[in-house]
């Protein structure tokens, strides 16, 4: 049974809408994976690459040390990493910021189209940060989950945007 100040946070991780709105470009540029060493199946369609392990496709950058990635006759995409930490980034549509995230590991789905971090896990957007055990992104309605492991505690820091300055007569600062 979890405590009840426990249990509100989750209700309140679980409900909250964490924009991101990633470089949707990216999803149709060619995948380049560098590691120092690689195995691919081509048969299966399934790489297992470890140590140093770098995935560049259009803006989005992952850094592992290991990787398992494989993609299924529809063409859909899955991957599992691990890394001391696994470290993500990517620009962001019609805005200046990046996403950034770690995790000690990550499970990515395509064809759910859900980003999954796991273990000492956060996600930043901007100034905007959460943090916990298990941070689910769905990258098609653009909303995360947090959640903590038993006795420990989900943080979600929302920075305020800032607010253009009015003039005397009532109009906006150009």
């Amino acid at each position: 049974m979890f405590p009840k100040n426990v249990l509100m946070a989750l209700a309140l991780a679980c409900s909250l809408n964490f924009p991101a709105f990633a470089e949707q470009a990216d999803r149709e540029k060619p995948m380049n994976i560098t590691a120092d060493n690689c195995n691919f199946d081509q048969k299966s369609s399934k790489s297992i690459c470890t140590s140093n392990v770098v995935v560049v496709q259009g803006s989005m950058t992952i850094r592992a040390d290991r990787l398992v990635l494989s993609q299924d006759a529809d063409g859909n995409q899955f991957a599992q990493g691990e890394g001391k930490p696994v470290r993500f980034k990517q620009k962001l549509d019609k805005s200046p910021d990046w996403l950034e995230a770690e995790s000690l590991r990550f499970d990515y789905d395509s064809k759910k189209g859900f980003l999954q971090l796991f273990d000492k896990a956060w996600v930043r957007k901007g100034q905007d940060l959460v943090v916990g055990d298990h941070i689910t992104y769905d990258l098609n309605s653009e909303l995360y989950q947090a959640k903590s492991n038993p006795g420990g505690r989900v943080n979600i820091t929302i920075v305020p945007k800032a607010k253009e300055a009015s003039r005397p007569d009532g109009k906006s600062a150009p």
